[in-house]
This record gives C-alpha cells, sequence and structure tokens, in this order.
C-alpha cells in the first residue's frame, strides 16, 4: 500500500469510528421522549457531528484526489484493451453511484445523480468517428443508449443512468449484488468494448439520505426524495382519515378552507388519532444494510405498513403523518437534519398561494407525550438547527465575502 492509498485508508477509517460515536449519540438522544431533554447529550452530539464533519471533508479532499476512485476502465492505462493505439479511440468510464437506491432511483436526473459517466476521445488526427456508449444492469433495467459523432481531436461526455424495471426491483428486498454493463463501440465497426462491473443494489425499503459519489468521494444529498414514501391515496389512509375526523371537534377536515385558526385542530385531530386508534409506538429500527461503511441509509416503512404495525421510527411516523395531512389537502413537509427528521406543516395557504409560513412536531413523541410537547419539541429542533445553518452561512459568507 502506497503512502495515498494509506493515508486515504486512515482517514477513512476516522471517518468511520466517528460515525460510530455520532450514531450512538444520536440513538440516545432521539430515544429520549423529548430528544431535547438532555442538554449534556444534545451538546456532545453536536460536538461529535461536528468531528465526523470535518473526517468527511477530509476523506473527500483525499479520494478526489485519487484518479483511480471509482474508475471502471480506461482504455489509455488499462492494458488488454483496444486504446487510441489501435483504434485511434480513448475511452474512460467512472461508476458514480457506490449504491443504486432502487426505491428512489425512477425520480433521480441522469445529470444531477448519473449511474456512470463516461468520456470518449477521437485520438485520430483526421476523420470523424461515430460512437455509442451503452449501459445496463443485467436483469434489472432497461439499456440506456447515447450516440455521437466526434471530430478529429475532440472529446465528449456522457452521464447515463439506466432505468430500473419496476417489477424485478420489487424483490430486491434485502442488499442485492448485481453486474452493471458498459458497452462502448464505434458504429462503423472498428471496435468493439464491453466491460461489466459489480454494483450493490439497496432494498427497497431503504431510504437513502446520501449516496457517495466514488469518483469525487462527495455525499450526494438524497433527503429531497423522501417524498416518494408519502402515499395519500393508498386506501387505508383515505379510511383512517374518518377516525382521524371523528376526533376533530367539528366532525370535519376542511384542509385550508375557512381561516388560519381552522388549520392546526385539524393537524391535533391526526396526532390524536395515531395515537388513542391507531395506537403507534416509536420503535428505533434504523439500521440497515449497507456495503459502505458508516453510509447514511434508513429502513422505511410505507405508510400503510406503519399503520398496520403500530410501529413506525422517526423516518416511518414522519412519512406516515405527512401523508395524512396531504391527505386532507395540507401541505406537509418532511424536516431532515442529521440523524433525525420530523414533520412540518404550512399554517395557510390563499387565493394568492402559499404562506411559507410553517409550525413542527416530533412524530417520535406520538406515543409517549400531548400534541402540545411534541409541537414544543419539534419547534425547537427546528430553531436549533435554523440557527446552527445560519451560522454556517455567515462563515461562507465571510470567507467567499459575499
Amino acid at each position: 500500500m502506497g503512502p495515498v492509498e494509506k493515508a486515504f485508508a486512515e482517514l477513512s477509517q476516522e471517518e468511520y469510528d466517528l460515525r460510530l460515536v455520532v450514531n450512538r449519540l444520536r440513538r440516545e438522544v432521539y430515544q429520549q421522549t423529548d430528544p431535547w431533554a438532555s442538554e449534556r447529550l444534545s451538546a456532545e452530539l453536536k460536538e461529535a457531528e461536528k468531528e465526523l464533519s470535518r473526517a468527511e471533508m477530509a476523506r473527500a479532499a483525499a479520494q478526489a484526489k485519487d484518479k483511480k476512485s471509482g474508475l471502471i476502465f480506461d482504455t489509455e492505462k488499462t492494458h488488454g484493451l483496444l486504446g487510441a493505439d489501435t483504434t485511434g479511440l480513448e475511452a474512460k468510464v467512472h461508476l458514480r453511484m457506490a449504491q443504486v437506491p432502487t426505491s428512489i432511483c425512477h425520480l433521480l436526473n441522469r445529470e444531477e445523480n448519473p449511474l456512470l459517466s463516461c468520456v470518449v476521445r477521437n485520438a485520430d488526427n483526421t476523420g470523424i468517428r461515430r460512437l455509442r456508449i451503452v449501459s445496463f444492469i443485467d436483469g434489472y433495467s432497461a439499456r440506456a443508449v447515447d450516440t455521437v459523432e466526434l471530430k478529429a481531436r475532440s472529446k465528449h461526455e456522457f452521464k447515463q443512468l439506466p432505468t430500473l424495471f419496476p417489477d424485478r426491483t420489487c424483490g430486491v428486498t434485502e442488499l442485492t449484488r448485481a453486474a452493471l454493463n458498459v458497452v462502448v463501440e464505434d458504429l462503423d465497426g472498428q471496435v468493439e468494448l464491453h466491460k461489466t462491473e459489480p454494483i450493490w443494489l439497496l432494498a427497497r425499503t431503504t431510504a437513502p439520505l446520501v449516496v457517495l459519489d466514488p469518483q469525487t468521494g462527495e455525499w450526494r444529498d438524497m433527503t429531497p426524495y423522501l417524498g416518494a414514501f408519502v402515499t395519500p391515496n393508498v386506501p387505508v389512509l383515505m379510511t383512517f382519515l374518518r377516525v382521524v375526523a371523528d376526533q376533530h371537534l367539528r366532525k370535519q377536515l376542511v384542509g385550508y378552507q375557512g381561516s388560519p385558526e381552522e388549520v392546526e385542530p385539524q393537524i391535533r385531530a391526526i396526532f390524536d388519532a395515531l395515537k388513542a386508534d391507531a395506537d403507534v409506538t416509536y420503535v428505533n429500527s434504523v439500521i440497515d444494510f449497507n456495503p459502505d461503511q458508516g453510509s447514511a441509509t434508513q429502513r422505511v416503512r410505507l405508510p400503510r405498513e406503519s399503520l398496520e404495525d403500530s410501529l413506525a421510527n422517526c423516518i416511518d411516523g414522519t412519512v406516515l403523518f405527512a401523508s395524512l395531512v396531504e391527505g386532507i389537502s395540507l401541505s406537509p413537509a418532511i424536516v431532515v437534519v442529521p440523524g433525525h427528521a420530523f414533520l412540518a406543516w404550512e399554517t395557510w395557504r390563499d387565493q394568492n398561494g402559499y404562506s411559507n409560513e410553517w409550525k413542527y412536531l416530533e412524530t417520535t413523541m406520538i406515543g409517549s407525550s400531548t400534541f402540545e410537547e411534541a409541537c414544543a419539541s419539534g419547534e425547537r429542533t427546528a430553531r436549533e438547527y435554523k440557527a446552527l445553518a445560519e451560522r454556517v452561512w455567515k462563515k461562507k459568507a465571510r470567507r467567499f465575502k459575499v
């Protein structure tokens, strides 16, 4: 192992060790009836998260400098492959996702979240090359295809994200190994290169909060796609809204009709129905199998499953609550902070559009606390992390003189 590889290995180990500490503290903090009940634990968690962030940036910087990181093949440097000397063509392919998030992959954009990127170059001094690049996951996806005409000494980069077959990936209930196929071919028949690379498919019940880009070493934020688990139109949830209505003083759910004062009582009715009728209890089921040490994924139950089982972790409870909120035509939001998620709802909406004013609720407290206590805890979590975000922004603004 050379000095560069050794340094990267040491940084990866440091990041992994710190993530274990952070995960332990997060469990301790968020398993409490009120996540903010212990000032000591909260302070320890903040300090540990700061150290983890530093370690992540150091490891990512080292990984980005490693030209082999995420490299599937490089015809210029890999022996045994056709390259510029024989074909006048150079091709370099990088894997851009350490794992494929099967639960949300259909929502991703290939430009922002590609599975692979390929750079091809016409090394000839004369003539135009017509090329085709194809990628697919054996047995699980359609073929992603791109074609290009390259002038002499020119190059082009493709980003590809093969479309997964829903009927195949629905059976991926555990971490699964699959084969990624990459084909680079000259349409005039002078060269054909076919390479397979083993990759990981995450289970359909996994909500990836971030996915590692092996080429850059950076974590890609996947939290905006958690809305894929919000399912307001599932029959069992529509039926449960009848139970919610019974908890409302006026026995009706009117959404944003009426006045702003009528919104919060509807949120309270959902809370009371989940507590009294569904008997939903918090359970800390955050562990999900993942090949990357320390990567951030979470086991997620669909809302109908949480109702059937009367169990929910922080993500489960939040997507269940958000589904019911959306089911009565109110606007919910899933608020994600490091290691945790909770609910927000928009306080009002009129003919002029959204108010962009939000209130918050800690869904893990449904089975153990009052509505007021859960709201107070959610408000405090939001306030703490808003203040942190403002401090980070001010620090960046001073650095770049924004």
